[in-house]
């Protein structure tokens, strides 16, 4: 029989189906039917079918441990595992009650997921968890590079910074409305003690989200105390604690030239001398590219008004050095075109202006309570700013 007389199969590279698959990584649907194409297919496929785990009550837990006894091989393809607890009644002063009983039902599953990159708590009381419980997480902690806290709950301050210090790998945190029942003494003033929450291995945050629901200061203190180099790439907080705002500016002076990204907001009220007094300078941050000050709600500030509204903002911007600032960004809240005139133009022009500038991005993003606001909001905004205009573009977006 002449071995031509059948045309011969063509077979695709495996790393050219692999590549197909990845580019599917969002769509279940469409990762579900690859699964079920050919055996060569499921690996890839099963990798991002199970790639984000999250977990909401006992009933998932249950499921999800049925399936990895059916199928072992599963574990290893997590790498993002979430327990988001909800609210289930009120104690009995009134406050939400979370319902996280059920997570202790997961500690035994957590031995099997060794390959955790990203973690994610939410409305869970770390310190209700069995003892148990919380020994199998510390098993997981130590791979965590990517770290999400919301609505988390401790005893104490000082569980908050021994939590944190279980996690020697950690590159990002978002610590989101965390809180403590009470405050303890702080772990850093005491020589005997300070060696355990200062050992956190080769951990280099390069991204931190603080939030105005936490207290910072608290994460900001074991940053700074930590032995190793800061490395923080990117910053993004909402400071409310206006008799500490020093250690902003420390967290900012270690951060120095790694920093690339700034966001950056802090309550009315906060007046330039406490600024300058707590040393908010940018000067050591010669490598950033992105400042975005958020938070500008002339409404909620005019009972602070004295000369300018916001000086902390005209303070910083005149002391930035880096000269690979890309863009600057406001987020203004206004009630009437006429509450621009409370902003130091002068100055901001000024700063925007400088030679090293040329070429900046600046983005005004103004919220209006009333419509039809736009047109004179865009011309107001830049007819203060000419100086700027001629070096580089203004972008104005009325929301």
């Amino acid at each position: 029989m002449n071995s031509h007389a059948f045309p011969r199969r063509a077979t695709l590279p495996p790393e050219l189906c692999d590549q197909t698959i990845d580019y599917l990584w969002d769509d279940i649907e469409s990762l579900r039917a690859c699964s079920l194409t050919c055996k060569a297919w499921l690996p890839s496929s099963r990798f991002h079918l199970f790639r984000n785990v999250r977990l909401r009550h006992a009933e998932d837990v249950v499921r999800f441990r049925a399936l990895l006894t059916s199928a072992p091989s599963i574990a290893p393809c997590v790498r993002k595992l979430s327990l988001s607890a909800d609210y289930g009644g009120a104690t009995p002063e009134g406050s939400p009650q979370e319902d996280d009983a059920w997570v202790n039902g997961a500690a035994e599953l957590l031995p099997l997921l060794s390959h955790i990159t990203t973690l994610g708590l939410a409305r869970v009381r770390w310190h209700a968890l069995n003892e148990e419980t919380r020994a199998a997480f510390a098993g997981v902690f130590k791979g965590v590079r990517q770290l999400f806290l919301f609505e988390v709950s401790f005893e104490a301050s000082r569980d908050v910074v021994a939590f944190l210090s279980g996690f020697p790998m950690l590159q990002e945190l978002y610590f989101q409305a965390v809180s403590w029942k009470h405050d303890s003494p702080s772990p850093f003033e005491n020589p005997d003690t300070l060696h355990e929450f200062a050992e956190a291995g080769s951990m280099h945050l390069s991204y931190l989200f603080l939030d105005p629901k936490s207290s910072p200061t608290l994460v900001t203190e074991w940053l700074l105390k930590h032995p190793e180099e800061q490395r923080l790439r990117t910053i993004q907080l909402c400071w409310r604690e206006l008799e500490n705002t020093k250690a902003v500016g420390d967290l900012l002076q270690a951060s120095g030239a790694s920093l690339e990204s700034l966001q950056v907001e802090f309550p009315a009220g906060i007046s330039e001398d406490a600024v300058l007094q707590n040393h908010l300078s940018l000067a050591h941050n010669t490598g950033l590219r992105s400042l975005h000050f958020g938070g500008l709600d002339v409404r909620a500030s005019q009972a602070f008004l004295s000369t300018r509204l916001f000086p902390w903002v005209t303070v910083m911007l005149s002391q930035v050095r880096s000269r690979h600032l890309q863009e600057v960004s406001f987020s203004l809240e206004i009630t009437s075109v006429q509450d621009l005139l409370a902003l130091d133009w002068a100055r901001i022009d000024r700063d925007l202006s400088r030679a090293e500038f040329h070429g900046l991005m600046v983005m005004f993003y103004v919220s209006c309570e009333r419509e039809g606001l736009e047109k004179d909001v865009r011309r107001e905004i830049a007819e203060r700013l000419p100086g700027f205009q001629q070096r580089g573009t203004l972008c104005i977006s009325c929301i």
